[in-house]
């Protein structure tokens, strides 16, 4: 298998929570006028990986293969690219697809979405795998493009249930680690999400769900394991509710202070650290963690733009944000303190 195998993944159960970080800009160096990007991001895969390794059903132990003459692909040096059985017409082969956003007044450090990955994990035998490739993003001219590899990691399908037949892509090189899992023919869409930082380079921050994907897969965070199945999570949809209730820009082009921006940040990392736990008490006492720290953004928000460092419309949409994500974890909570 292609890719490092560590120890257990931190998982991210639903596309929104890196939104939050959408609308947020690190304040420029004062005196210092901060650069502002605009273009379109773009994306190809090539240099595909013919022999590696896939997993056994139920035990999911590694086994060896080597393709480098019996592989069926097509679109190496295009942005989706297929391999796979024909399996007689009735699946498509499983693909890879990557389509670019376009972004302005984009600035130096600000995370914005950079497009999408499609996975589309359809019928393979051993002999049509391909164990990975190598993605290539760019942001236009005059910016350093990003090059990383993806490993494939295809699971024998053993028809026990969608979580265990799930085939993952695993990122080694972004930020933080992570896995793209798609359950077993379906189609699951994550957001890429990343920042133009130094000498204009664009880099990877994370990778999560888009709205309305939690039933075609999962986005684990953290290095990977084989003997652990993907999209295990205690809190489970109660995160993904919450996480939803946080999605899109919340403060449009507007800069926030950067106290808020860290207080926001220390949520998001509780949010990433509980999607990951199988222990509900642990759970439960990260999600109290990070409304505490939603409730006291929204106080700081309010009280930034009394001082005019932010909109009063601003203040409100992440008062309103904060709100939504409330009603979402409140009775979860009181259920696990029952």
């Amino acid at each position: 298998m292609k890719g490092e195998i560590m120890k257990q993944p931190l998982r991210i159960t639903i596309g929104g929570i890196a939104w939050m970080l959408a609308a947020m800009v690190i304040a420029p160096t004062p005196g210092a006028a901060a650069p502002r990007y605009a273009g379109t991001i773009t994306g190809f895969f090539d240099s595909p990986v013919l022999s590696g390794d896939f997993l056994q059903p139920g035990t999911r132990l590694r086994v060896s293969q080597d393709n480098t003459s019996t592989t069926v692909g097509s679109g190496i040096g295009t942005s989706s690219v297929a391999w796979g059985d024909d399996s007689g017409g009735t699946l498509p082969p499983s693909t890879l697809t990557f389509t670019g956003n376009s972004f302005s007044n984009a600035a130096s450090g600000q995370v914005f979405p950079l497009g999408t990955l499609t996975y589309f994990n359809g019928p393979n035998s051993p002999s049509s795998l391909i164990f990975g490739v190598t993605m290539h993003l760019s942001a236009g001219d005059g910016i350093m493009p990003f090059t990383g590899p993806v490993a494939i990691v295809s699971t024998q399908n053993g028809t026990i249930d969608r979580v265990t037949d799930a085939d993952l892509l695993f990122f080694s090189n972004f930020e933080v680690p992570s896995t793209l899992g798609a359950f077993e023919g379906t189609a699951v869409t994550a957001v890429i999400f990343g920042r133009i930082v130094g000498e204009s380079q664009l880099e990877i921050a994370s990778i999560a769900l888009a709205e309305g994907q939690a039933d075609h897969g999962c986005v684990d965070e953290g290095p990977l394991v084989d003997s652990t199945l993907p999209c295990a999570s205690a809190c489970g949809d109660s995160c993904a509710a919450i996480t939803l209730a946080l999605a899109g820009p919340l403060c449009g082009s507007e800069q926030l202070p950067v106290v808020l921006n860290r207080r926001i940040g220390r949520a998001r990392h509780l949010l990433w650290q509980v999607s990951g736990t199988g222990s509900e008490r642990k759970a439960r006492r990260s999600v109290t963690l990070v409304m505490k720290q939603l409730q006291r953004s929204a106080s700081i928000a309010r009280g930034a733009a009394k001082k005019g460092l932010i909109s009063a419309a601003c203040a409100e949409a992440i008062g309103r944000a904060v709100g939504n994500a409330q009603s979402q974890a409140e009775p979860w909570l009181s259920t696990r303190a029952r």
